[in-house]
């Protein structure tokens, strides 16, 4: 099936959107496992 351009770059968006909240939450979770590692 072929979708047209904008739906493409909402698709697009859309998943680069997804893709920044989950680099987010990885970030933030290396740096409290960072933080442990470092107490010890």
């Amino acid at each position: 099936k072929e979708i047209s351009e904008d739906e493409s770059k909402k698709a697009q968006e859309q998943i680069q959107k997804l893709t920044d909240e989950h680099v987010a939450k990885i970030d933030e979770a290396f740096k409290v496992k960072e933080a442990d590692i470092l107490k010890v």
